[in-house]
C-alpha cells in the first residue's frame, strides 16, 4: 500500500488562530467560554473542555467574570452589542477572510441594497453574515434555489468561505441570470480552494481517500463530495476508530485529506491506523 497525505490538510489560518488563543486562556487560567462549539470538530473541542474552556449555546450562560471568544465563524452586530451592554469580555477570533465579507455586506446594504449569500443557510458563518446586512439578504444554496427565488433588480453576492467553486459558479450563474445590476466578489477563501484543488488531483490518482474531520464539519463533507467525484472509495473518518480493514487493498494507493477543522494530531492518528492495518494485513498473508 502507497500512503500520501495533502500539505494542505487540516487546520486553517482561521481555525488555527481561535484554537490557539483559546488553549492560551486555559494556559493562563483566565475564564473563558466559547459563544458556540469553536470549531466543527468534537474530539478537539471535548480537549478544550478537559483545559477549562467550555461551550455555551447563547450569552445568558455567561457567568460573571467569564469572558466570551467569539469563533472564526463570527458572528452578528447584535452579539457585540450584547456583550458590550452587559460588560462582558470579548476575544475576537472571527477569522480576517470573514470579517472582510461583514465589511463588504455592512458597505454595499448601506442604503438598503440587497445581498445576495451562496451557502448553506444553517451554517453559523452564514448567520453572521446575513447579520451585517441592512437590506433583504436572500440565502441560496444552490441552483434550484436560486431558480426559484424572486430575486432583486440589484444586489450584491458573496459566497460561504468554505464553498466549492464549481459550486459557487453554478449558482451564480442562475442569479446573473435573474440580476440585472450584480456586485459579484469572490469570498471563498484562497486556502479552502487549495484544499479543494489538492483533494480533486489526490482523489484523481489514488484507489482509495480518506477525508478526516467532524461529522458536523461543513467543509470536510465539500471534501468529500470533491473526492467522490472521481474516486468511488472515498470515506470520511472522524476517529482512528472509523478506519477499516475492508476499505483497503493490499495495493493500494491511498491519499488522506482533511478538513479545515481537523487538528494535526487526530490526522496523524488516523494515518498510524491505516498504517497498521496495511501492517496486520500483509503480516496475516
Amino acid at each position: 500500500m502507497k500512503l500520501t497525505i495533502g500539505e494542505h490538510a487540516g487546520f486553517c489560518f482561521g481555525v488555527r488562530r481561535a484554537v490557539d488563543k483559546a488553549f492560551a486562556c486555559a494556559d493562563d487560567q483566565l475564564p473563558c467560554v466559547t459563544l458556540g462549539p469553536l470549531i466543527h470538530n468534537p474530539q478537539e473541542v471535548a480537549r478544550l473542555e478537559s483545559a477549562g474552556v467550555r461551550s455555551v449555546d447563547d450569552l445568558n450562560q455567561v457567568q460573571e467574570g467569564e469572558t466570551v471568544i467569539i469563533r472564526s465563524h463570527g458572528v452578528t452586530p447584535d452579539v457585540y452589542a450584547q456583550c458590550e451592554a452587559r460588560g462582558i469580555p470579548v476575544i475576537d477570533c472571527t477569522c480576517p477572510h470573514v470579517a472582510h465579507i461583514h465589511q463588504l455586506v455592512r458597505e454595499y446594504s448601506r442604503d438598503g441594497d440587497a445581498v445576495i449569500i451562496v451557502g448553506e443557510p444553517d451554517h453559523p458563518e452564514i448567520v453572521g453574515i446575513a447579520g451585517w446586512a441592512h437590506g433583504r439578504v436572500f440565502i441560496l444554496p444552490t441552483r434550484e434555489a436560486a431558480e426559484q427565488a424572486q430575486l432583486p433588480g440589484r444586489a450584491l453576492v458573496v459566497a460561504q468561505t468554505t464553498l466549492r467553486r464549481d459550486r459557487f459558479e453554478d449558482v451564480l450563474s442562475a442569479i446573473r441570470s435573474k440580476v440585472q445590476d450584480l456586485t459579484v466578489r469572490m469570498t471563498i477563501c484562497a486556502a479552502t480552494s487549495k484544499r479543494q484543488q489538492e483533494a480533486e488531483a489526490l482523489s484523481h490518482e489514488a484507489d482509495v481517500m480518506i477525508i478526516v474531520g467532524g461529522r458536523n464539519s461543513s467543509n470536510t463533507k465539500k471534501l468529500l463530495e470533491t473526492c467522490r467525484l472521481r474516486c468511488e472509495r472515498s470515506y470520511q473518518v472522524e476517529t482512528p476508530q472509523d478506519v477499516q480493514r475492508s476499505m483497503f487493498r493490499e495495493t493500494d494507493r491511498v491519499a488522506i485529506t482533511a478538513g479545515a477543522s481537523t487538528p494535526q494530531w487526530l490526522l496523524e492518528q488516523v494515518r498510524r491506523a491505516i498504517e497498521e492495518d496495511a501492517e496486520k494485513s500483509v503480516a496475516k498473508e
